[in-house]
């Protein structure tokens, strides 16, 4: 590892939670055949490919629906299962449980790293830390409850709550604002996004560091990348014990 960059003006560190902090243990297809086998009875003889097909349309147009703030997000998320369900002429009062099982589904499947509580207690003692996510409240303040995810951070940003969305540059500023509002390049940002995390973060003018668990993809140049968490306390300077 390079210790070419100097990081001795860094006062706060932020982090993505999803990929980041905490870790899908399953694939997105795990979790999609775990929740189609819950209600293939009541969609029969509808395939789970059918299923899905339809669904992640119907819920790309939800997300944008609470991006342009004319739903709420679990209203949104709700009616992404309604209106895939009406589309394929089902009962939509599926949608409910539909919804509350994916969300018990990914609060079982998604686990904070082994490092991740070593290396935010390690951290706090030296740097403001803070978490900025994307996604819907009801299941991102559920992970951060679940994991006491608050209890290690001085601030939460979930992007529903703020109104915008990474990689816009008013969510880095919402989550600067709760920080304390340290300079932008007083602030290190870590994520495991190229356009989300590492996009945004340069256009709001943070340090932006790679976190690539899977080595699935190369940094922008000039971006620092490491491959686990603990490997900010080597990037730092700071003791490992």
């Amino acid at each position: 590892m390079s210790q070419s960059h100097n990081y001795n003006h860094i006062t706060t560190i932020i982090f993505d939670m999803d990929g980041t902090l905490i870790e899908h243990t399953w694939q997105l297809q795990t979790i999609c055949d775990a929740l189609f086998a819950r209600f293939a009875d009541k969609l029969a003889p509808l395939t789970a490919d059918e299923f899905f097909d339809c669904f992640w349309t119907k819920s790309y147009d939800m997300w944008h629906m609470m991006v342009d703030r004319v739903l709420d997000g679990q209203t949104a998320a709700k009616y992404a299962y309604a209106n895939t369900l009406r589309t394929l002429g089902y009962d939509p009062a599926l949608a409910g449980p539909l919804l509350d099982a994916w969300v018990e589904l990914v609060l079982e499947e998604a686990v904070p790293f082994v490092d991740t509580y070593t290396v935010l207690a390690e951290l706090r003692q030296h740097y403001t830390l803070g978490i900025l996510t994307n996604g819907y409240i009801h299941l991102q303040r559920r992970k951060i409850e679940k994991y006491r995810l608050e209890e290690y951070v001085d601030f939460i940003v979930v992007s529903e709550e703020a109104g915008y969305h990474k990689p816009d540059r008013r969510v880095f500023e919402c989550a600067l604002d709760l920080a304390g509002q340290p300079l932008p390049e007083q602030v290190l940002f870590i994520g495991d996004n190229l356009e989300t995390d590492i996009g945004g973060a340069l256009a709001a003018g943070l340090t932006p560091v790679l976190i690539d668990t899977k080595n699935r993809t190369d940094p922008p140049e000039g971006v620092y990348e490491i491959n686990r968490l603990a490997e900010l306390l080597i990037l730092l300077n700071l003791n490992q014990g």
